[in-house]
């Protein structure tokens, strides 16, 4: 009778798990990524960088890279490739002078070179490390995830199934996550939430 009682538990446990698990959508293909990302992440140490992509119809795109060192998040560098239709210069925003870029920007002088009080350039381009990560709240920089947690996301949030809109995984990063996220129904313009990781590398 024990026996019987504890096949029955352990069927129940099979059943429940295999309820929870679907709960997501694309759960195969997530699972063998997220085994891919396990290997990744004991090969390298757990140390790497990765970089995701964001932009608005608006004419704005840019660009977050976030360095991980044995699994916990040390530096995150940030930049706009193209701010209101104007792009990067290749050395840099602050290539250009101050006057020059905000004619090509076509904003008003006055107010400047600040900006919500903090310099011009440096809402266009900045990096934060140590005690400063975290400090550029209002940019649209992307979180200060490792990928365990960028994975755990994907799982709870991201994916989950629903039916007010689509969800979509990619894994363009030799097999490791490269987006994950989901668009409501009806929604016309920046309407994704999620994640876009552009690469993934190991460092030394």
């Amino acid at each position: 009778m024990n026996k019987v009682y504890t096949l029955l538990a352990l069927l129940a446990t099979t059943v429940f798990n295999a309820c929870e698990k679907s709960d997501i959508e694309h759960e195969s293909r997530f699972e063998r990524s997220y085994k891919t990302w396990l290997d990744f992440r004991n090969a390298s140490g757990n140390n790497y960088r990765y970089e995701v992509s964001g932009a608005t119809w608006a004419g704005s795109s840019w660009l977050t890279t976030i360095t991980v060192r044995e699994g916990k998040v040390v530096k995150r560098d940030f930049r706009y490739n193209v701010f209101n239709d104007v792009h990067m210069p290749i050395d840099g925003w602050e290539s250009i002078s101050l006057g020059d870029l905000i004619k090509e920007l076509g904003l008003p002088a006055e107010g400047f070179p600040e900006q919500e009080g903090k310099p011009f350039y440096e809402s266009l381009q900045w990096t934060e490390s140590g005690s400063e990560l975290g400090l550029h709240e209002s940019s649209p920089a992307s979180w200060l995830l490792t990928l365990d947690e960028v994975y755990e996301t994907a799982r709870t949030v991201w994916l989950k199934k629903r039916g007010d809109g689509s969800v979509s995984f990619e894994t363009k990063n030799n097999g490791l996550i490269s987006s994950a996220g989901f668009v409501p129904d009806n929604c016309m313009d920046d309407c994704f939430s999620g994640i876009s990781i552009r690469s993934i590398e190991a460092i030394d």
